[in-house]
């Protein structure tokens, strides 16, 4: 079992205060970190100051991060130390050891009071957790302006973070250069902890009612064929386990809540963009043909199948086998994590997941 880790930014603080300020500050501050911080607060990774002040804007340095690695990895110290900067009074001295082959750029100093880049520690936490280089380079797909100017030593690396969801884009960029702040090393750690954390499940059960996603969808200016279609996902959702709001969510994004009007035409009954075998480009004919909208509801949730590692129902089409034959198929279990997969967009997912949130209000 992996160790907590000990991020002490100041002296310790009594933990009835500590949960006062998580209770408040970092919902108000910090509300994209709010889950990670106060994980953080309950197992003891992160105390505040004598005021409370647990100081997540600050940034982290890098003896902080050998000693929240060492911890959190039960790193084991290398032999020979492989900076000469580093001196055996250091306080971090034994931190530096740890870290240093889980670093995959180094130089000859540690520069342990110097702040480090979301780039380093996104790279160094996938190491220094066991984790692999990624065999390509590919999140300059995944609509991120700015990911061209990582380091070609942390590429890799990011590539694994931005995949397992470690490390999340910020409208559209990845900001490789930016510093770490104490509360982006709350999220960074407990997502790598919990693989669990801050995502949701594809399969499972709906969190609206049928009734409730038609009168969400006629609100919306959705077809009457897509309204009728909200039935026949939920249906199918009980029959496959995987959630029928997600899928149906999916669907409206797709399909422009049925309407279409791109290169998918409504008399093809394919509701989520479903590509012929091998397509030459983003034609007409270069996607799906379904006999009737139940078959293409069904095609849908069979597409999916391939993606979460689930049996399909009845016969499935020819891309459901393209995408079993692809290494990570079976293994995107979170909505999150359709970004990159389904569609080259990072932000697929967090699309869909607004759309639900909004279908919940109907």
């Amino acid at each position: 079992m992996k160790k907590f880790i000990l991020l002490i930014l100041t002296a310790a603080l009594s933990s009835g205060a500590v949960c006062a300020f998580a209770s408040g500050g970092v919902t108000d501050e910090y509300p994209w970190a709010k889950t990670s911080v106060e994980y953080c607060i309950d197992h003891g990774i992160i105390y505040g100051d004598e005021y409370g002040d647990l100081d997540l804007g600050g940034n982290l340095t890098r003896a902080q991060m050998a000693r929240i690695f060492t911890d959190a990895f039960s790193l084991e110290p290398a032999a020979e130390p492989a900076f000469g900067d580093v001196k055996t009074t250091d306080w971090f001295y034994n931190y530096s050891l740890s870290i240093q082959d889980s670093m995959p750029k180094k130089g000859e100093l540690f520069n342990g009071g110097e702040y480090v880049t979301r780039e380093e520690f996104a790279a160094t936490l996938v190491k220094a957790s066991g984790g692999a280089a990624a065999d390509s380079y590919t999140i300059t797909n995944y609509s991120f302006d700015d990911a061209a100017e990582v380091d070609d030593a942390y590429k890799n690396f990011l590539e694994t973070a931005v995949v397992n969801l470690y490390m999340l884009g910020d409208n559209g960029n990845i900001r490789p250069k930016s510093l770490l702040t104490r509360a982006e090393a709350c999220c960074f750690l407990y997502r790598a902890i919990d693989p669990s954390a801050d995502k949701t499940p594809i399969t499972g059960t709906a969190q609206v009612s049928a009734e409730q996603a038609a009168r969400w969808a006629k609100a919306n200016g959705a077809t009457d064929k897509f309204v009728e279609a909200a039935q026949t996902y939920w249906y199918y959702g009980e029959q496959f386990g995987i959630r029928p709001d997600v899928m149906y969510a999916q669907s409206a994004k797709e399909t422009a809540y049925g309407n279409y009007g791109g290169a998918v035409l409504p008399e093809m009954n394919n509701w989520a963009g479903i590509k012929i075998k091998n397509p030459e480009g983003d034609r007409t004919e270069d996607h799906e043909v379904f006999a009737t909208p139940e078959d293409g509801i069904r095609a849908h949730y069979n597409h999916m199948s391939a993606y979460v590692g689930i049996a399909p129902i009845g016969e499935p089409h020819d891309r459901y086998y393209v995408v079993k034959s692809i290494a990570w198929a079976g293994t995107v279990k979170y909505v999150e994590q359709l970004g990159g997969r389904w569609c080259p967009d990072i932000n697929y997912g967090y699309d869909i997941l607004k759309i639900i949130e909004n279908m919940k209000t109907y």
